[in-house]
């Protein structure tokens, strides 16, 4: 890090999942821009190359690793590959989610347990993997939603999980917090990301839910990744157990009708 630029990520290695598209993919480029390089784990192979070509074209250093960030073997290998490629743990970010719509009634036993399995038991177990290699000054970002306090209409299960995260980041950070380890979210609410794409392609639909929200428009990936930045860096040294809400005001606000709930 420059010590005239506390937002500076030079010498500073990254693991994000979540890498090969939306706001994970975002982030992993931001930090690379930044002076990081990152490990960028995701099991789109495909949408990998894309973000690591991103990465790439504008000078920035990453590595990428391809798997299923729910497997047994996931965190060590993570982990792993990191320490092998990079050398070494700065920065953890937790951007891999997925989302299931299905009424309370009728929510499958499996659905709920992949939700939870991707956005919730991933984290925490990459986490506690990280942990032994994480020095003080290290930073955890954790991907939450505006979900968690205002829950979407079949989406029960993904507010439930990510308000889960919420609370295993303020976990983290209390726990931490005496090695100089920094544990923090961001809630994003309405992003322009694929995890949002197929909730929005009726036009009608996207026009919607962008005249109910107080900004009249989604929010972009690159807006989410602008905090990471910041949580990432020496800027952000003393947040511990923040959740900062990036979502044009929604949660401020709540005046968002049934069809146009703003899930991040």
């Amino acid at each position: 890090m420059s010590p005239d630029d506390p937002f500076d990520l030079t010498g500073r290695n990254a693991i994000v999942t979540g890498a090969a598209s939306g706001i994970g993919a975002a982030i992993g480029a931001a930090l690379c821009r930044a002076g990081a390089a990152a490990l960028l784990v995701d099991r789109d192979a495909d949408g990998l190359d894309a973000t690591r070509a991103s990465v790439e074209a504008r000078g920035g250093r990453c590595a990428t690793l391809t798997l299923d960030v729910t497997g047994d073997d996931a965190p060590r290998r993570i982990v792993d590959a990191a320490l092998e490629r990079l050398g070494s743990i700065e920065v953890l970010v937790h951007a891999a989610g997925i989302f299931e719509t299905h009424t309370v009634a009728d929510f499958p036993r499996d659905a709920f347990d992949r939700v939870f399995a991707v956005n919730v038991r991933a984290p925490f177990f990459l986490t506690q993997a990280a942990l032994p290699h994480l020095r003080a000054g290290a930073s955890i970002i954790v991907i939450a939603s505006g979900s968690a306090a205002i829950p979407s209409p079949l989406g029960s299960v993904y507010g439930a999980s990510k308000g889960a995260l919420v609370t295993l980041t303020r976990a983290f950070a209390a726990e931490l917090a005496p090695r100089g380890v920094r544990a923090n979210a961001i809630s994003p609410g309405p992003i322009d990301t694929p995890l949002l794409a197929t909730a929005l392609a009726d036009p009608e639909v996207r026009r919607g839910m962008e005249a109910a929200l107080p900004t009249g428009r989604l929010g972009r990936a690159d807006e989410v990744a602008g905090v990471a930045v910041f949580l990432a860096s020496d800027a952000a040294s003393y947040m511990h157990g923040a959740n900062v809400a990036v979502d044009g005001a929604t949660t401020a606000v709540w005046g968002v009708t049934a069809e146009g709930n703003p899930a991040g």
